[in-house]
């Protein structure tokens, strides 16, 4: 009787095992594949141009190329990482590149790995100079040299990223970017910081504009778009108008998005009562206004005074921080009571911040010797 218990027994203990191995064997079975294969030494990342790339593991020598890319790793804290820049980068004005103002000084001092601008494909010859293990290309980049190619001429990966169209803030591309780049560059919770404090101001701008039932009619002009623009350019939609659930007179004739130039008989006949002038081009205004002052005049706009500039954030692609700083001072002007608490200026600066953390409105100032401003005594209509 005792050995029939002490077989129950060692059976009994067994069985269990059995069924934690069994149990444990299953948990292990059913976890989700990680992107990461940290014992091959590589993550893989599916690109947006739908390709899977394997990046290595350890990647501490990056290069970005092509309009916004720069951008995306100054925004997620990654300068450390980078080895060289596009001439661009540093032969162009900063002014108006919120990323570029913030470490200008620092691309000065890197090696230089082809010229840059939205037209000139890469130079695989000087990316290899500087030896990079991970190169980050825009998607326009791509559509001018095959990425696989380029992968084989320097010997490293390359990714294409995008996020949207130019000028445009295109959410759901952006955080996507952001979490990608982030990924393979182990800056994870970065891109989560940035992804979140992006839907906390989203949210916050429709939450303040939502059901406003009369609502300023609008015109924005001389919105940079590939360079400089005359007053009677435009954009639709304009992106920090749509944050705050506000159109443009330009959404009505516009055909499809993008860059729209209208004549002055138009803007004549909507008699905007807000107009908003892109800094970046206010010198053409101004010139254009002195030479003939009546038309503009003409506008109800700049007779009573409600002639406002805003911060350029079309330069190399989307600067989105910079058109978050104006969807804010925008807001102040346009619904002064839902704004109340808001300072513009020091909200511009939370902003960039976050993003670049630098506070840079000041040196926006500095560049263009005004900032969000009633610009109404630069056009005296008498």
């Amino acid at each position: 009787m005792a050995g029939k218990t002490k077989l129950a027994l060692v059976l009994g203990i067994v069985l269990v095992i059995l069924v934690i191995i069994i149990s444990y064997s299953a948990y292990v079975v059913v976890q989700p594949k990680q992107s990461s294969n940290t014992s091959s030494g590589y993550i893989e990342a599916v690109d947006f141009i739908n390709r899977t790339v394997k990046v290595p593991n350890n990647v501490s020598r990056i290069v970005a190329l092509g309009p916004g890319m720069l951008r995306l790793v100054t925004y997620l804290n990654a300068t450390d990482l980078l080895v060289g820049v596009e001439a661009s980068e540093q032969l162009w004005d900063p002014l108006g590149r919120d990323y570029a103002i913030a470490y200008a000084e620092l691309f000065k001092k890197l090696p230089v790995v082809g010229l840059g601008g939205p037209r000139n494909p890469p130079d695989p010859e000087k990316i290899r100079s500087v030896s990079p293990d991970l190169v980050i290309v825009h998607k326009l980049y791509a559509q001018m040299y095959d990425p696989d190619r380029l992968s084989r001429e320097v010997g490293t990966p390359v990714i294409v990223l995008d996020y949207g169209r130019a000028g445009y803030l295109d959410i759901d591309s952006i955080k996507k970017a952001l979490k990608l780049l982030g990924e393979v560059l182990h800056r994870e919770e970065r891109a989560d910081e940035l992804c979140r404090y992006i839907d906390e101001l989203i949210s916050d701008l429709k939450k303040r504009t939502e059901g406003i039932k009369e609502k300023p009619s609008i015109y924005v002009g001389a919105v940079s778009y590939k360079g400089r623009q005359p007053f009677t350019s435009s954009q639709s939609p304009f992106s920090p108008l749509t944050l705050l659930n506000t159109s443009s007179i330009v959404d009505e004739v516009a055909v499809k998005p993008g860059l729209i130039s209208v004549d002055f008989e138009y803007l004549l006949r909507k008699q905007p009562d807000i107009i908003f002038i892109d800094l970046n081009n206010l010198d053409i205004v101004a010139q254009d206004f002195k030479k003939d002052s009546s038309k503009y005049c003409a506008l109800k706009a700049f007779r009573e005074g409600r002639v406002c500039t805003i911060l350029p954030f079309n330069y190399y692609h989307t600067n989105i921080a910079t058109a978050l700083a104006d969807a804010y001072y925008i807001g102040k002007v346009l619904y002064p009571s839902k704004f109340a608490d808001v300072d513009p200026v020091k909200k511009a600066n939370e902003i960039f911040k976050v993003f670049l953390g630098k506070p840079l409105y000041d040196e926006f100032v500095r560049g263009y010797g005004i900032g969000f401003s009633n610009i109404a005594n630069m056009f005296r209509c008498s």
